[in-house]
Protein backbone atom coordinates (compact mmCIF):
# COMPACT_ATOMS: atom_id res chain seq x y z
CA UNK A 1 0.00 0.00 0.00
CA UNK A 2 0.97 3.53 -0.95
CA UNK A 3 2.10 5.79 2.17
CA UNK A 4 0.68 9.01 4.04
CA UNK A 5 3.33 11.21 2.69
CA UNK A 6 3.24 9.49 -1.05
CA UNK A 7 -0.27 9.72 -1.34
CA UNK A 8 -0.32 13.11 -0.25
CA UNK A 9 2.57 13.83 -2.91
CA UNK A 10 -0.06 12.62 -5.22
CA UNK A 11 -2.57 15.19 -4.51
CA UNK A 12 -0.43 17.68 -4.22
CA UNK A 13 0.99 16.99 -8.10
CA UNK A 14 -2.73 16.80 -9.42
CA UNK A 15 -3.72 20.31 -8.51
CA UNK A 16 -2.73 20.96 -11.74
CA UNK A 17 -3.82 18.31 -14.75
CA UNK A 18 -0.87 15.56 -15.23
CA UNK A 19 -0.34 12.38 -17.60
CA UNK A 20 0.29 9.00 -15.95
CA UNK A 21 3.62 8.81 -17.70
CA UNK A 22 4.17 12.82 -15.77
CA UNK A 23 3.37 11.13 -12.38
CA UNK A 24 5.75 8.74 -12.70
CA UNK A 25 8.56 10.62 -13.88
CA UNK A 26 7.47 13.01 -10.83
CA UNK A 27 7.37 10.21 -8.42
CA UNK A 28 10.14 8.31 -9.39
CA UNK A 29 8.11 5.51 -10.01
CA UNK A 30 6.53 3.38 -12.42
CA UNK A 31 3.13 3.96 -14.48
CA UNK A 32 1.52 0.56 -12.57
CA UNK A 33 2.45 2.06 -9.19
CA UNK A 34 0.90 5.53 -10.40
CA UNK A 35 -1.90 3.48 -11.52
CA UNK A 36 -2.27 1.95 -7.93
CA UNK A 37 -2.10 5.63 -6.35
CA UNK A 38 -4.97 6.62 -8.54
CA UNK A 39 -6.85 3.75 -7.41
CA UNK A 40 -6.81 4.70 -4.06
CA UNK A 41 -7.35 8.15 -4.42
CA UNK A 42 -10.38 7.05 -6.45
CA UNK A 43 -11.57 5.59 -3.11
CA UNK A 44 -11.39 8.38 -1.44
CA UNK A 45 -14.29 10.55 -3.12
CA UNK A 46 -11.32 13.34 -3.32
CA UNK A 47 -12.68 14.61 -6.75
CA UNK A 48 -10.21 13.00 -9.20
CA UNK A 49 -11.13 13.18 -12.76
CA UNK A 50 -9.65 12.17 -16.18
CA UNK A 51 -10.65 13.38 -19.63
CA UNK A 52 -8.24 13.56 -23.17
CA UNK A 53 -5.90 16.10 -23.66
CA UNK A 54 -4.33 16.22 -27.01
CA UNK A 55 -4.60 12.41 -27.67
CA UNK A 56 -3.35 11.50 -23.99
CA UNK A 57 -5.48 10.99 -20.77
CA UNK A 58 -4.70 13.55 -18.14
CA UNK A 59 -5.57 13.38 -14.40
CA UNK A 60 -6.64 15.80 -11.68
CA UNK A 61 -8.47 16.70 -8.42
CA UNK A 62 -11.04 19.17 -8.69
CA UNK A 63 -12.46 20.28 -6.15
CA UNK A 64 -15.16 22.94 -5.79
CA UNK A 65 -14.82 25.83 -4.35
CA UNK A 66 -16.86 27.51 -1.85
CA UNK A 67 -19.24 30.63 -2.81
CA UNK A 68 -20.71 31.93 0.39
CA UNK A 69 -24.34 33.31 -0.11
CA UNK A 70 -27.91 33.42 2.19
CA UNK A 71 -25.26 34.56 4.51
CA UNK A 72 -27.76 36.37 7.16
CA UNK A 73 -29.73 32.92 6.97
CA UNK A 74 -26.20 31.13 8.24
CA UNK A 75 -25.20 34.11 10.71
CA UNK A 76 -28.76 33.03 12.38
CA UNK A 77 -28.71 29.54 12.50
CA UNK A 78 -25.26 30.27 14.29
CA UNK A 79 -26.88 31.87 16.67
CA UNK A 80 -29.79 29.14 17.48
CA UNK A 81 -27.03 26.69 17.24
CA UNK A 82 -25.01 28.56 20.02
CA UNK A 83 -28.08 28.45 22.62
CA UNK A 84 -28.25 24.79 22.08
CA UNK A 85 -26.48 23.21 25.14
CA UNK A 86 -25.33 19.39 24.42
CA UNK A 87 -27.07 18.08 27.74
CA UNK A 88 -28.60 15.39 26.12
CA UNK A 89 -28.11 13.32 22.65
CA UNK A 90 -31.08 14.69 21.17
CA UNK A 91 -29.54 18.22 21.62
CA UNK A 92 -26.68 17.27 20.26
CA UNK A 93 -28.05 15.48 17.28
CA UNK A 94 -29.60 19.35 16.61
CA UNK A 95 -26.36 20.75 17.08
CA UNK A 96 -24.57 18.18 14.47
CA UNK A 97 -27.76 18.74 12.34
CA UNK A 98 -27.22 22.32 12.37
CA UNK A 99 -23.92 21.65 11.65
CA UNK A 100 -24.71 20.64 8.00
CA UNK A 101 -27.50 22.67 7.54
CA UNK A 102 -25.28 25.69 8.35
CA UNK A 103 -22.54 23.99 5.62
CA UNK A 104 -24.87 23.60 2.67
CA UNK A 105 -25.96 26.87 2.98
CA UNK A 106 -22.38 28.20 2.60
CA UNK A 107 -21.55 26.21 -0.22
CA UNK A 108 -22.79 26.09 -4.13
CA UNK A 109 -22.17 22.99 -5.92
CA UNK A 110 -22.94 22.71 -9.50
CA UNK A 111 -23.63 18.58 -8.72
CA UNK A 112 -26.54 19.39 -6.36
CA UNK A 113 -24.88 19.93 -3.49
CA UNK A 114 -23.02 16.69 -3.93
CA UNK A 115 -19.96 16.74 -0.78
CA UNK A 116 -17.29 19.08 -1.21
CA UNK A 117 -13.96 17.43 -1.66
CA UNK A 118 -11.62 17.94 1.45
CA UNK A 119 -9.33 14.93 0.87
CA UNK A 120 -6.74 17.11 -1.15
CA UNK A 121 -5.79 18.86 2.55
CA UNK A 122 -1.92 17.11 3.49
CA UNK A 123 -3.59 17.39 7.07
CA UNK A 124 -6.37 15.41 6.49
CA UNK A 125 -5.29 11.29 6.67
CA UNK A 126 -7.53 9.15 4.89
CA UNK A 127 -6.69 5.67 6.77
CA UNK A 128 -8.75 3.14 6.28
CA UNK A 129 -6.70 1.00 7.70
CA UNK A 130 -6.80 -3.25 7.53
CA UNK A 131 -9.74 -4.31 5.82
CA UNK A 132 -12.02 -0.88 5.58
CA UNK A 133 -13.33 1.17 3.02
CA UNK A 134 -15.34 4.13 4.33
CA UNK A 135 -15.41 7.65 4.17
CA UNK A 136 -16.13 10.64 5.97
CA UNK A 137 -17.85 14.04 5.56
CA UNK A 138 -18.19 16.25 8.94
CA UNK A 139 -18.90 20.09 8.97
CA UNK A 140 -16.00 20.10 11.32
CA UNK A 141 -13.35 18.88 9.77
CA UNK A 142 -13.03 22.48 7.83
CA UNK A 143 -13.07 24.64 11.33
CA UNK A 144 -10.27 22.25 12.42
CA UNK A 145 -8.05 22.46 9.38
CA UNK A 146 -8.08 26.00 9.76
CA UNK A 147 -6.69 25.95 12.90
CA UNK A 148 -3.95 23.36 11.73
CA UNK A 149 -3.36 25.65 8.43
CA UNK A 150 -2.87 29.01 10.49
CA UNK A 151 -0.81 27.39 13.75
CA UNK A 152 -3.16 28.27 16.46
CA UNK A 153 -4.72 26.09 19.06
CA UNK A 154 -7.90 24.98 19.46
CA UNK A 155 -10.01 25.09 22.96
CA UNK A 156 -13.08 22.50 22.86
CA UNK A 157 -15.57 20.84 24.66
CA UNK A 158 -14.37 16.52 24.81
CA UNK A 159 -16.96 14.08 26.01
CA UNK A 160 -14.81 11.08 27.54
CA UNK A 161 -15.45 7.58 25.80
CA UNK A 162 -17.47 5.68 28.24
CA UNK A 163 -18.43 7.98 30.38
CA UNK A 164 -20.75 10.52 28.67
CA UNK A 165 -20.45 12.68 32.18
CA UNK A 166 -17.40 13.65 32.41
CA UNK A 167 -17.12 16.38 29.81
CA UNK A 168 -14.27 19.28 30.13
CA UNK A 169 -12.73 21.83 28.41
CA UNK A 170 -9.30 21.47 26.79
CA UNK A 171 -6.99 23.53 25.12
CA UNK A 172 -4.84 21.48 22.50
CA UNK A 173 -2.42 21.92 19.49
CA UNK A 174 -3.97 20.35 16.26
CA UNK A 175 -1.74 18.55 14.37
CA UNK A 176 -3.57 16.16 11.96
CA UNK A 177 -7.26 14.67 11.19
CA UNK A 178 -7.23 11.07 10.64
CA UNK A 179 -9.86 8.47 9.61
CA UNK A 180 -8.24 5.28 11.55
CA UNK A 181 -11.01 2.81 9.92
CA UNK A 182 -14.55 3.66 10.82
CA UNK A 183 -13.95 6.98 13.20
CA UNK A 184 -12.56 10.10 12.63
CA UNK A 185 -10.06 11.63 15.39
CA UNK A 186 -8.70 15.00 15.64
CA UNK A 187 -4.38 14.33 16.82
CA UNK A 188 -3.07 16.73 18.86
CA UNK A 189 -1.10 17.63 21.87
CA UNK A 190 -2.10 19.13 25.18
CA UNK A 191 0.00 20.35 28.56
CA UNK A 192 1.62 17.07 28.65
CA UNK A 193 3.06 16.90 25.91
CA UNK A 194 6.52 18.46 26.56
CA UNK A 195 6.75 15.99 28.80
CA UNK A 196 5.99 12.51 27.27
CA UNK A 197 6.39 13.91 23.39
CA UNK A 198 3.06 11.71 22.56
CA UNK A 199 -0.06 12.81 20.69
CA UNK A 200 -3.18 12.47 21.40
CA UNK A 201 -6.36 10.93 19.74
CA UNK A 202 -9.81 13.16 20.12
CA UNK A 203 -12.95 11.41 18.30
CA UNK A 204 -14.07 13.64 16.34
CA UNK A 205 -18.02 12.48 17.20
CA UNK A 206 -17.22 13.72 21.09
CA UNK A 207 -15.54 17.09 20.39
CA UNK A 208 -18.14 20.10 20.89
CA UNK A 209 -18.12 23.83 20.82
CA UNK A 210 -14.40 24.43 19.26
CA UNK A 211 -13.45 27.63 18.91
CA UNK A 212 -10.45 28.79 17.42
CA UNK A 213 -7.88 30.66 19.76
CA UNK A 214 -5.01 33.76 18.69
CA UNK A 215 -2.40 31.92 20.80
CA UNK A 216 0.10 30.05 18.23
CA UNK A 217 1.18 26.47 18.69
CA UNK A 218 4.94 27.15 20.77
CA UNK A 219 6.49 24.79 17.95
CA UNK A 220 6.89 23.30 14.84
CA UNK A 221 5.36 19.76 15.92
CA UNK A 222 5.47 16.78 13.62
CA UNK A 223 3.50 14.15 13.50
CA UNK A 224 3.77 11.05 11.12
CA UNK A 225 0.57 8.74 10.95
CA UNK A 226 2.40 5.54 10.08
CA UNK A 227 4.73 6.17 13.35
CA UNK A 228 1.67 6.93 15.73
CA UNK A 229 -0.22 3.40 14.39
CA UNK A 230 2.88 1.63 13.76
CA UNK A 231 2.20 -2.05 15.31
CA UNK A 232 -1.62 -1.15 15.25
CA UNK A 233 -4.38 -3.59 14.23
CA UNK A 234 -7.25 -1.39 14.71
CA UNK A 235 -8.43 1.42 16.07
CA UNK A 236 -6.36 1.74 19.22
CA UNK A 237 -2.90 2.66 20.16
CA UNK A 238 -0.64 1.42 23.11
CA UNK A 239 2.67 1.25 24.21
CA UNK A 240 2.76 -2.56 24.94
CA UNK A 241 6.06 -4.78 23.23
CA UNK A 242 4.96 -5.47 19.55
CA UNK A 243 4.86 -9.18 18.70
CA UNK A 244 6.09 -11.32 15.62
CA UNK A 245 2.44 -13.01 14.53
CA UNK A 246 2.70 -16.29 12.03
CA UNK A 247 -0.73 -17.48 10.35
CA UNK A 248 -1.06 -20.05 7.70
CA UNK A 249 -4.00 -18.98 5.77
CA UNK A 250 -6.99 -21.29 5.00
CA UNK A 251 -8.73 -19.02 2.91
CA UNK A 252 -8.54 -17.49 -0.59
CA UNK A 253 -10.70 -14.28 0.74
CA UNK A 254 -8.67 -13.68 3.60
CA UNK A 255 -5.69 -14.02 1.69
CA UNK A 256 -6.71 -10.91 -0.55
CA UNK A 257 -7.78 -8.92 1.92
CA UNK A 258 -4.52 -9.03 3.55
CA UNK A 259 -2.84 -8.01 0.41
CA UNK A 260 -5.35 -5.21 -0.14
CA UNK A 261 -4.32 -4.26 3.86
CA UNK A 262 -2.43 -1.32 5.32
CA UNK A 263 -0.61 -2.45 8.24
CA UNK A 264 2.73 -0.68 9.41
CA UNK A 265 5.18 -2.63 9.68
CA UNK A 266 3.69 -4.11 6.31
CA UNK A 267 2.78 -7.90 6.62
CA UNK A 268 4.51 -10.08 4.37
CA UNK A 269 3.31 -13.36 2.78
CA UNK A 270 4.88 -15.88 1.51
CA UNK A 271 4.42 -20.01 0.84
CA UNK A 272 5.67 -22.29 2.91
CA UNK A 273 7.22 -25.64 2.10
CA UNK A 274 3.71 -27.55 2.13
CA UNK A 275 2.83 -24.34 -0.57
CA UNK A 276 0.20 -23.13 2.15
CA UNK A 277 -0.18 -19.41 1.93
CA UNK A 278 1.39 -17.98 5.57
CA UNK A 279 1.63 -14.08 6.85
CA UNK A 280 4.03 -12.40 8.88
CA UNK A 281 3.25 -9.88 11.00
CA UNK A 282 4.68 -7.86 14.04
CA UNK A 283 1.94 -6.42 15.86
CA UNK A 284 0.79 -5.26 19.76
CA UNK A 285 -1.34 -8.08 20.88
CA UNK A 286 -3.94 -5.86 21.78
CA UNK A 287 -8.11 -7.20 22.78
CA UNK A 288 -8.93 -5.81 19.72
CA UNK A 289 -6.66 -7.89 17.53
CA UNK A 290 -7.47 -11.19 19.38
CA UNK A 291 -11.00 -10.45 19.50
CA UNK A 292 -10.77 -9.67 15.21
CA UNK A 293 -8.29 -13.15 15.15
CA UNK A 294 -10.98 -15.27 17.01
CA UNK A 295 -13.52 -14.71 14.69
CA UNK A 296 -11.66 -16.30 12.05
CA UNK A 297 -10.15 -18.61 14.01
CA UNK A 298 -12.03 -21.42 11.35
CA UNK A 299 -9.32 -19.67 8.12
CA UNK A 300 -6.37 -19.54 9.61
CA UNK A 301 -3.79 -21.89 11.73
CA UNK A 302 -1.68 -19.95 14.73
CA UNK A 303 1.77 -20.67 14.14
CA UNK A 304 3.58 -17.81 16.41
CA UNK A 305 3.13 -16.98 19.17
CA UNK A 306 2.38 -20.40 21.19
CA UNK A 307 0.80 -17.93 23.86
CA UNK A 308 -1.07 -16.67 21.77
CA UNK A 309 -2.63 -19.93 20.16
CA UNK A 310 -2.59 -21.18 24.07
CA UNK A 311 -5.00 -18.22 24.66
CA UNK A 312 -7.06 -18.88 21.58
CA UNK A 313 -7.97 -22.51 22.61
CA UNK A 314 -8.73 -21.49 26.19
CA UNK A 315 -10.78 -18.87 24.62
CA UNK A 316 -12.57 -21.19 22.03
CA UNK A 317 -12.94 -23.88 25.05
CA UNK A 318 -14.47 -21.71 27.25
CA UNK A 319 -17.00 -20.14 25.10
CA UNK A 320 -18.23 -23.87 23.69
CA UNK A 321 -18.54 -24.55 27.72
CA UNK A 322 -20.87 -21.73 28.35
CA UNK A 323 -23.18 -22.34 25.23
Amino acid sequence: MAGYEKISTVKDLLKQEMTVSQLAVALGRGPRTVFRYLELLRNENCGLRSHKKNGETVWVIQSEEKTNFNQEIVKQLEKVKKNISDDSPTEMKNRKLLDKLINVMQVTDPDEFKPEAITTDRDLVLDYGPFCDNKIQDAMVNKILDAIHKKLKLRMTYTHVGDESKKESIEVSPVKVVMRIDTVYLIAADDSFEKTGVFKNYMMENISNVMMTNKPVEKDLVFDAAIHYKYTYGKYTTTEAPQDVVLIIKENWLKKQFEKSHFNPPVHLRKDRNKQDVVEMKIRLTPEFKTWLFGILPSVQIQKPESLKAEMKALLKKTLEEM
